[in-house]
């Protein structure tokens, strides 16, 4: 097993490139889209003809008020040219007592700005009628402002036990899907070499030699998962102790969830690698196949966004979703092996179908 492996390490060694390429993608993806999922939706806003910039200044004052949308003033033709073009979902036409929304399609974003417009408004309106009827409008203001800071009932959201709500940090949801989908292509490639070899005859040659051809997949197989949690591992650390990534107290735990699932994309390239009889057929249909594991298991959206009952029961049989599932659950809310046991258990159970069955392919076939 040793000199398959250390063989296939002088071949990394030479042309490390690829590695590093897939390092610097899991980096770049999960900065880029990472900040977009958590930025906040940016709408413009213009006076209508007639409203001094004063008032238009006030109104944008009392909407910015609310922490999922910023609005912000900006010239009229500007604003309509990005909705019309589709740079944003709409734009805020704002008058001295009222509002109009201006959008060119109608989707669950311009609903939310409807939403947070028309309750900003109303709320601000009817403050404005109360004030009417006190002697001190700005200490009737500041009355109600205090009011509402120290409520006499507030109502509260918490789990089930009792504890408060963790906000979902979607940051490292893109932060785990990047960085174990690339690895999958790393490792598939590596795996891809036994059937280079075998067509070149290496691996005919080698069967002669004493290493037993037990070894000779054991060499493989064991550099191609250290090289992937290598990866994986080298990217969990840099995003923790230079990025600044919160990934939890339970650090050790991520560590064993991606050597499992490291092992577990070994055993499913070694499946493909036993159906596809070529190199070539394996550089064509793995980097075809694999994209679609993110996109099927719903990793680069929220939890609870795909509600199709076919996506969600072929999701089961891939991965990446329960690798996933398992690292929110540590990072985000803290769980423990036993809150983890079932999405690691499916996970196990995957990749010792697909070892027992890829490698009684490829010995099957001849060569």
């Amino acid at each position: 097993m040793n000199p398959v492996f250390m063989a296939q390490w002088m071949k990394e060694k030479r042309s490390p490139l690829m590695v590093l390429l897939f390092c610097g993608l899991s980096i770049i993806a999960t900065l880029l889209f990472g900040q977009s999922a958590d930025s906040k939706l940016k709408i413009g806003a213009f006076p209508a003809s007639g409203v001094e910039a004063d008032t238009a200044e006030e109104w944008l004052e009392v909407l910015n008020a609310n922490d999922a949308i910023e609005f912000i003033m900006m010239d009229e033709r500007k604003a309509r040219s990005e909705v019309n073009e589709g740079r944003t979902d709409a734009a805020i036409q704002l008058m001295e007592k009222d509002y109009r929304i201006i959008a060119s399609i109608d989707n669950p974003n311009v609903q939310l700005v409807g939403q947070i417009v028309h309750s900003a408004f109303m709320e601000e309106l009817q403050l404005r009628a109360a004030e009417q009827f006190s002697n001190d409008a700005k200490a009737f203001r500041e009355g109600v402002e205090s009011f509402l800071e120290n409520p006499p009932l507030a109502v509260g959201v918490q789990t089930p036990d009792g504890k408060d709500l963790i906000e979902y940090d979607m940051n490292l949801q893109l932060l785990f899907t990047f960085t174990l989908f690339l690895a999958c292509f790393t490792i598939g490639y590596k795996i891809n070499s036994i059937t280079m070899e075998k067509v070149s005859g290496i691996w005919s040659r080698m069967i002669l030699s004493p290493v037993r051809k037990s070894q000779m997949y054991m060499g493989h197989l064991m550099y191609s998962s250290l090289i992937g949690f290598a990866q994986i591992v080298t990217v969990f650390l840099l995003f923790r102790y230079i990025a600044g990534f919160d990934l939890g107290g339970r650090f050790g735990m991520l560590l064993i969830v991606a050597a499992l699932y490291t092992l577990t994309i070994v055993a499913f390239s070694m499946l493909l690698t036993g159906i596809l009889r070529t190199p070539e057929q394996f550089n064509m249909v793995f980097p075809s196949v694999i994209p679609i594991m993110p996109l099927i298991s719903g990793a680069y959206m929220p939890p609870g966004t795909i509600t199709n009952q076919f996506l969600l029961l072929v999701s089961e049989v891939l991965p990446l979703k329960h690798a996933v599932d398992a690292m929110v659950e540590i990072s985000i809310y803290d769980a423990g092996w036993p809150d983890v046991f079932l999405p690691l258990a499916k996970l196990s159970m995957i990749g010792v179908i697909c070892m027992g069955v890829g490698i009684n392919l490829m010995e099957r076939r001849k060569g």
